[in-house]
């Protein structure tokens, strides 16, 4: 695994993602499976997090694909390529839970996603998306920790 993590990102995109635990359930979501597990690390993910006005942000991969663009105000906050072309990328949005997922659907929906497997609960979301030669899955969490923040993960890989 690369970590990736360089200069200022501003504008589009993001995702909160610490450990390799979290990672590791974001790789194994493009199998689109849900566990007990992954319901823990993304606990775990939220535990770690840090609030939007505190994050050093980073810039994606040169890359990185276009169709993947995270909505404005999402501050990347960390990137990992992984093996087999995947991409991780760990983000928080400033904005509360429910609209960063209404922002995320607009933005992965406009983007030729479409979007499938997914669930809505109270603080916490996640969807499959294919697309673009792509395919991946995003999930969010509502930061208890940083009142009006949300969480966001985030893998891509290639298709197929």
């Amino acid at each position: 695994m690369t970590d990736v993590t360089s200069g200022p990102r501003t504008g589009g995109g993001a995702l909160i993602l610490r450990g390799g635990a979290v990672a590791l359930l974001l790789a194994s979501a493009l199998s689109a499976c849900e566990s007990a597990d992954q319901k823990a690390t993304e606990s775990v993910a939220d535990q770690m997090s840090v609030c939007a006005k505190d994050v050093r942000a980073v810039a994606l991969p040169g890359d990185y694909p276009p169709a993947a663009k995270l909505p404005d105000g999402v501050i990347v906050t960390h990137v990992e390529k992984r093996d087999g072309g995947r991409t991780v990328v760990s983000a928080v949005s400033a904005k509360p839970f429910k609209e960063t997922l209404k922002a995320l659907q607009a933005t992965f929906s406009a983007g030729g996603w479409k979007l499938s497997e997914g669930e809505v609960e109270d603080k916490d979301a996640e969807s499959n998306f294919a697309g673009n030669g792509m395919k991946g899955r995003w999930a969010i969490r509502a930061m208890d920790s940083c009142a009006g923040n949300t969480a966001v993960s985030l893998v891509t890989g290639k298709a197929g």
